[in-house]
């Protein structure tokens, strides 16, 4: 696979290197925060993909895009998060408006509960973002 022509930094790199086939799933979700009145933050879009060997990894590519602002802002993530360790980092890839020419990481833990759902497992992330310009 050629990926010399991409422009992600050098542990995105490798990082795809490292993927494996697996089981995609669409991420299309509201973010809100019950810190502020149940309020609408922004929404969440991209692709989650499981590794198929084991289960243990899942491959993430993301836009986080912020409501209530004059500009189009949203963030953009890239990375692997691995379930058999408490806490995994993946890479700011950029962002829009008020986030234009971002970069930084973001450590990602899976606070998921148990649901009783019929269509399957609901994962939660919390995600903590550090930034520079």
């Amino acid at each position: 696979m050629e990926i010399s022509g991409i422009g992600l930094p050098f542990p995105a790199i490798a990082t795809v290197k490292s993927l494996k086939f697996g089981l995609v799933t669409v991420i299309e979700e509201l973010i809100q925060s019950s810190l502020f009145g149940s309020s609408l933050l922004g929404k969440a879009q991209g692709v989650f993909v499981v590794n198929s060997d084991d289960g243990t990894s899942y491959m993430m590519a993301m836009t986080v895009k912020v409501v209530n602002s004059d500009l189009e802002d949203c963030l953009r993530f890239f990375g692997v998060i691995q379930n058999t360790i408490s806490e995994s980092h993946i890479a700011v890839i950029g962002g829009t408006g008020k986030f234009n020419g971002a970069n930084g990481y973001a450590t990602v833990k899976d606070v998921s509960v148990e649901f009783n759902i019929e269509d399957g497992n609901v994962n939660i992330f919390l995600f903590s973002i550090y930034l520079s310009y």
